[in-house]
């Protein structure tokens, strides 16, 4: 079978298709081709045939196996099973063929399989979700199909495999200055639009060793924070873009596997030991270092260490002007590249000997810009800042291209994020970009200005792809390409496409916060809830003591369910009681709002008016939704005078910011609350028209939900239901059990067509 495809075949029972469909998504996002046969179980000779020829002709048999296929004594399943093991009968001892996979704390020692699997090594997957271990472990098996070592060899099985100590004996000594990398080229940190893949293995049966994970690759390593040893702590920002641009230069380096930085800084003063980072992180080198800064002096210690068998490699201190960060830089991304055996491209050599400024003070101007960006949530506040800094940058040295890029970036998420529609902002950042592609126009950092530009700026999405692909081409093993790639393809509406590539993001960048919170955000869309649900729920344990995130996770088993037991328990604990007064109450009121308990709502605005519990920077539709607890109370006029002067307001932003759709769509549900019916639907579809759900598939939708619920208020049932229909048909923000209780579209209760959109199951199933 030397010429059979490389395809990996997927092995479940029915129950199990939602981890089969996560694993099949991670391996499709990395370039493997899985045959997954998502119509579920449907029977007759054809497919019968076709599942045959796919268990003759794949490279890997993955088998499935959970509590599910335990319980089940028969199942089509088990006769896939067999055919695997029939086909194993003709291949030779060596051979790598079946890669049996576990989803949950089902046991070895009993388990209901073919005799066969238990002669292999069993991947532990909770829930099915893909680790980058398991990902790797799949390519490598599928580029040289040779048997792992069994698990039967308990004395080594669990142990690390050790690993060369790459030449440390021919390593010059200024290899000890690697954390000395600066080169101020740091790519991929300074969008933040929003999954960790890595779930902890469970233990194997007592009775048997546990198996070993895939063993790391030798070009893979992690570099930890950073410590800041200066006496000044307000340093700290310094220590940390030392770390950053560390990180960032080894990204640029194809062959190596390097770990991003938000999957690292869990460990900042950590007590783990070498081998377990190590062993969470995948990695087969760990990087650890310090900075000590005073005045134009600065002292960089770093050490390098095997973490398969915690040797230190070799372990230097380097005290140097700032200034020459920049003069070694190239010297230090080599050697560490000769180090782990990972060859340089005449691309990354040129990138790596580029100096990103004359100026040391510019550079420090863009650190702090980098730190308020990496620590912030893209307030308007927090963007005012970066620009100021980087302005001020751009004034010290006008050759500065990655100030020049970062500023763009800045402009363009003012325009993005509604701060500011004006036209003057968008020529800023035109202005801005230009000057960075003249400087440097293949250099990363201006590659993702000019795709951001286009994206958040035009919403050109093909140019931004083009701009987004030359970096995931360039560096596939950085998770920033790939990232923004997938957030380009759900605005175009390529919603599993976008899925693959955000899951491939994830698996390359996995303890980020913003991974999971765009994961969940897609997911929650397509109403894959169980899969949002688990999104969310690693996002809470990465920000434990946010209540923001813990609210966005019950009211996600609300969505799924019609659940409240998650946030009735929520708002009553301990992360609630620890939250400022006023968050409190306004997620308090929100919720009320959302179960359509709207005398507790009401009482909530009275104590604490406009707030509902969310971090938007321009939430706009506060007081209509004030309003709408009057009128579904049965005070409509008090509902009416609550918000008769905010049309007037809304119109005047709207003369210099006249695409700005949260505007207009706050303009039809006002008008529409008002009874001013031709006023409201006008509104409505200007928002339509501006952004189109053929031009943006992810917020083209919030016009027509404000189109629903303006005909709704003016009286048009019939016609706010068929929008509603429309957008129950496709991803939407709209979910059966918030408008089932929430007041916003109070006048359709009780009318048959609103009714039967809610009863219809397959209006709170999974659209894909």
């Amino acid at each position: 079978m030397s010429d059979a495809p490389k395809a990996v075949f997927l092995s479940y029972a029915r129950e199990d298709t939602d981890a089969a469909r996560r694993i099949a998504e991670a391996l499709r996002g990395f370039g493997v081709e899985v045959w997954f046969d998502q119509a579920e179980l449907r029977g007759g000779d054809a497919w019968d045939a076709k599942i045959k020829k796919q268990i003759r002709e794949c490279a890997l048999f993955i088998p499935i196996i959970s509590a599910t296929t335990q319980a089940r004594d028969e199942g089509y399943f088990r006769r896939e099973w067999k055919l695997a093991v029939d086909r194993m009968q003709d291949m030779g001892g060596n051979r790598a063929f079946i890669v049996p996979v576990v989803i949950d704390d089902t046991k070895e020692a009993g388990a209901d399989v073919p005799e066969e699997f238990m002669r292999y090594q069993w991947t532990r997957l909770a829930g099915g979700a893909p680790t980058p271990q398991f990902v790797e472990q799949i390519k490598r098996l599928l580029e040289s199909p040779r048997k792992p070592p069994a698990p039967a060899a308990a004395a080594t099985a669990a142990a690390p495999v050790a690993a060369q100590p790459a030449a440390a004996s021919r390593l010059p000594l200024v290899l000890g200055a690697i954390a000395l990398i600066a080169v101020g080229v740091a790519v991929f940190s300074f969008l933040r639009p929003a999954a960790k893949e890595t779930v902890p293995a469970n233990p194997a049966a007592a009775a048997k060793p546990a198996p070993a994970a895939p063993q790391a690759s030798d070009k893979s390593i992690a570099v930890l924070p950073f410590e800041n040893r200066s006496e000044d702590k307000s340093n700290a920002y310094f220590a940390d873009g030392i770390h950053e641009d560390i990180l960032t230069n080894l990204a640029h380096i194809a062959e190596l596997r390097v770990v991003s930085r938000t999957s690292v800084m869990e460990y900042r003063g950590t007590t783990k030991k070498v081998r377990q980072i190590g062993q969470e992180l995948g990695v087969a080198w760990l990087l650890e270092g310090s900075v000590q800064r005073a005045g134009n002096k600065v002292r960089v210690t770093g050490q390098l260490i095997n973490a398969r068998t915690d040797q230190h490699v070799w372990a230097q201190s380097y005290d140097r002007d700032l200034t020459d960060i920049f003069t070694i830089q190239t010297a230090l991304a080599q050697e560490i590249a000769r180090a782990l055996s990972a060859a340089l491209s005449p691309e990354e050599k040129n990138l790596l000997e580029r100096r990103p400024t004359t100026n040391p003070a510019a550079y420090e101007l863009l650190l702090k810009a980098r730190q308020i960006d990496r620590n912030g949530n893209d307030t308007r506040e927090e963007l005012l800042a970066q620009e100021a800094l980087l302005k001020q940058a751009t004034e010290m040295d006008p050759d500065f291209a990655e100030a020049w890029a970062r500023l763009s970036a800045a402009h363009t998420l003012m325009r993005f994020n509604n701060m500011d529609l004006t036209p003057a902002r968008l020529d800023q950042a035109r202005a801005a970009i230009e000057t960075a592609q003249r400087l440097a126009p293949d250099h990363p950092e201006v590659l993702i200005g000019l795709g951001s530009y286009y994206y958040y700026g035009l919403r050109d999405y093909p140019r931004a792809l083009e701009q987004f692909g030359r970096i995931a081409r360039q560096w596939p093993n950085h998770y920033y390409g790939h990232f923004l790639t997938g957030l380009v393809q759900r605005r175009q509406g390529r919603w599993l496409e976008s899925l693959a590539s955000l899951r491939r993001a994830s698996a390359l960048d996995p303890a980020s916060p913003e991974q999971a919170r765009n994961l969940m955000v897609s997911l929650r869309a397509m109403r894959r809830y169980d899969d949002a649900i688990a999104e969310q729920a690693r996002r809470v344990r990465l920000l434990p003591e946010s209540l923001r995130e813990s609210f966005e996770l019950a009211r996600l088993h609300f969505m799924a369910r019609g659940s409240t037991r998650e946030g009735d328990e929520l708002l009553a604990g301990p992360i609630a009681a620890r939250a400022k007064a006023a968050e409190a109450a306004g997620y308090r009121k929100h919720w009320a709002t959302l179960k359509g308990d709207l005398a507790t709502a009401a009482r909530l605005e009275r104590e604490a008016p406009g707030e509902w519990g969310e971090v938007i920077g321009n939430n706009v539709g506060a007081p209509w939704r004030a309003a709408v607890l009057l009128a579904a109370q049965g005070d409509l006029a008090a509902a009416r005078a609550r918000v008769e002067a905010v049309p007037a307001e809304l119109r005047a932003r709207l003369v210099n910011e006249p695409e700005n759709i949260a505007l207009w769509n706050n303009l039809a549900l006002t008008e529409s609350l008002l009874g001013h019916k031709g006023e409201a639907l006008a509104a409505a579809r200007q928002s339509l028209e501006i952004v189109p759900e053929s031009r943006d598939s992810l917020v083209g939708t919030t016009g027509r939900w404000a189109l629903a619920v303006a005909l709704a208020w003016t009286g048009d049932k019939e016609a706010a239901c068929r929008e509603l229909g429309r957008l129950l048909a496709e991803p939407s923000v709209v979910n059966v059990h918030e408008i089932r209780s929430a007041p916003w579209l109070f006048p359709l209760k009780g009318y048959p067509a609103f009714e039967a959109l809610l009863t219809d199951p397959k209006n709170n199933q999974p659209l894909f």
